[in-house]
């Protein structure tokens, strides 16, 4: 694959983080918009960590050549420590698959009667043919997904705040006895998504030409981000009784017309489609480095990873939001911090 542009790389930085939980709005109700107007304050705090980590990592990953995020997470040559960062970053990356393939099989049940079953099974082959094209697949899911996202969730807060005449409700606090205040919040919500996005951002590293095409993708995708999170979290502030369903902003197109709610929910299939496919190929990514014997068997490994995570998948649409996912938000800072501190060191040796 050719090298990235910058804006490329600023529509696969977007595009990691728009999952389900993100595209229906329901992260960012629980994170930020409960809190009311501050919450847009907390996304920027949010983003800047995103950022910062990110551009680290991936500066690391170009001064080493290691890809291998669970070295990079952990100060000097500890392997227990090593195992421990790898084991839960497994655990994380294919429990968002289990979670993405059963939310599929329920959206597309709704939506057209199909059993759940066999909903995902499609879903799942969906997934696998477009993981067969590598790297490529997952920048041409992203440049074709992020600007249909932004520009949905813009109209659609737009219009929800001009319905309810550009006022925002008094702040319902929090939901999530995990998140207390809007600083919580935002901490951990930059953790526990640095800590699987993470993995899929370094996979693009060896194809950015420069440090000015870095810190500008990044740059650039982080002001995107702003404006896509920033739309939602506004809309829900607006109407905090959104936040009563699970899909909030499915709630708010409902409002609108019945039509906006069918629509925003093909959308957020396609967010479980880019989720699930980011978490795959970081998944893949990171465990073929810790075990290089399975390279060779690179596609026949993935499938596998992918049938599993459908048969894990029919046990139903677990909710991880407000419980699990703090808790690797909590878990994951200072190992976040030690992408920071390796990347510094590493600076530093480079410019002896």
């Amino acid at each position: 694959m050719k090298h990235l542009s910058a804006g490329q790389l600023a529509l696969s930085f977007t595009g990691v983080f728009l999952g389900a939980g993100f595209v229906s709005g329901q992260e960012l109700w629980q994170f930020f918009a409960c809190f009311g107007p501050v919450g847009l304050v907390g996304f920027l705090l949010t983003v800047g960590i995103i950022f910062i980590i990110n551009y680290a990592a991936l500066s690391l990953v170009r001064a080493t050549g290691s890809e291998d995020m669970a070295r990079a997470m952990t100060p000097g040559d500890r392997p227990r420590l090593r195992l421990l960062v790898s084991a839960m970053q497994t655990i994380l990356l294919f429990g968002v698959m289990v979670i993405m393939i059963a939310g599929a099989s329920a959206l597309i049940h709704g939506l057209t009667g199909l059993p759940a079953a066999a909903a995902g099974a499609v879903f799942t082959l969906v997934v696998a043919l477009v993981a067969l094209m590598g790297l490529q697949g997952l920048v041409t899911t992203f440049s074709l997904l992020v600007p249909v996202t932004t520009a949905c969730a813009v109209i659609l807060a737009a219009a929800v705040l001009f319905q309810n005449g550009f006022r925002f409700a008094p702040p319902n606090g929090s939901v999530s006895p995990m998140l207390p205040n809007w600083v919580v919040g935002a901490l951990t919500y930059a953790a526990y998504n640095l800590f699987g996005t993470v993995c899929t951002m370094v996979t693009l590293a060896k194809l950015l030409p420069s440090q000015k095409v870095l810190k500008n993708g990044l740059g650039l995708g982080s002001c995107l981000l702003t404006v896509l999170a920033w739309s939602m979290i506004a809309a829900m502030a607006a109407q905090p009784s959104a936040g009563a369903g699970e899909l909030p902003m499915g709630v708010l197109a409902g409002t609108l017309h019945p039509v906006l709610e069918v629509s925003y929910g093909l959308l957020m299939g396609l967010g479980m489609f880019s989720a699930t496919l980011s978490s795959m190929t970081a998944l893949t990514n990171q465990l073929e480095i810790r075990m290089p014997r399975l390279k060779p068997w690179h596609k026949p490994f993935f499938l596998s990873l992918l049938a599993f995570a459908y048969l894990g998948s029919l046990l139903g649409f677990g909710n991880l939001i407000g419980v699990i996912y703090p808790i690797f938000g909590y878990a994951s800072v200072p190992f976040l911090l030690c992408v920071v501190y390796n990347w510094r060191k590493t600076a530093k040796a480079a410019k002896g």
